[in-house]
């Protein structure tokens, strides 16, 4: 009995610290370890080693680096490898994910235009060429007739400079409740509600509560048995008494 409890204690321990493992810290060549829990072991947003850098890849516009993670704020840091955050406002889709923009968003809209605006406007310098100039503005802007509207999108910020070296910008947070698998990890190791819904573990658990039960219940069967044997005489016995008392001889 206690070795099949051992051994049912050893099997969940094994298959907890299997799950554990997976959230062992990504090192990819000279980048630092990042520590990458929830929602970043999901299938469709496995990090990856790329070029020394650790990559997270997004169907809707390909991939992006990974800066920092912060657990505490619930802020995931990106950087654009192609150098154009523009571009990733512009094409980044997060609906069907867990993440959203970290930074409050605001509507803007991005313009192509054949010539120059004004000074006053700044034009994107990765997404303008010659004969185009791209310029993000906002959604009350009246758009002059050399100017095609490309698309309006709710971005956290309009371009500035300060988005041209990638430094600031492309942060996201993350929600659970967003997400498309059942957890709730917030550490290395998986959580209790997390654990519970591991349908895997769960069936291991049901089936070894079950043969304990049974174990039990056999247990319990023979213990009353033998209390039963000890307090009613054997047939035998009682049969043996009764020819040894018929055997006695009566004398007056």
């Amino acid at each position: 009995m206690d070795t099949l409890i051992f051994i049912s204690l050893f099997i969940i321990v094994l298959h907890v610290k299997a799950q554990a493992n997976s959230y062992s810290p990504i090192n990819c060549a000279n980048a630092s370890d990042l520590n990458t829990q929830f929602p970043f072991r999901l299938h469709e947003f496995q990090p990856h080693c790329k070029q020394n850098r650790t990559i997270i890849h997004f169907p809707s516009y390909g991939d992006l680096v990974i800066k920092s993670i912060s657990y505490d704020l619930k802020k995931l840091e990106l950087i654009d490898p192609k150098n154009c955050v523009p571009e990733v406002f512009l094409n980044l889709n997060l609906t069907n994910t867990p993440f959203s923009y970290y930074y409050m968003l605001k509507e803007y809209q991005y313009l192509n235009c054949s010539a120059e605006i004004s000074s006053s406007f700044l034009q994107v310098p990765c997404l303008s060429g010659i004969g185009h100039h791209v310029y993000v503005v906002e959604t009350s802007f009246i758009v002059p007739d050399f100017c095609n509207h490309v698309k309006t999108v709710g971005i956290p910020f309009s371009y500035s400079p300060f988005l041209s070296d990638n430094t600031f910008g492309l942060g996201l947070t993350w929600n659970l409740a967003n997400s498309h698998e059942d957890s709730v990890a917030t550490g290395q190791f998986k959580g209790i509600n997390e654990i519970a819904n591991d349908k895997a573990l769960g069936c291991i658990i049901l089936f070894m509560f079950i043969v304990v039960m049974l174990l039990k219940l056999s247990q319990y069967s023979k213990r009353v048995e033998e209390k039963v044997n000890q307090k009613e005489p054997h047939v035998d016995v009682i049969l043996g008494n009764y020819e040894a008392l018929d055997k006695i001889e009566i004398k007056n």
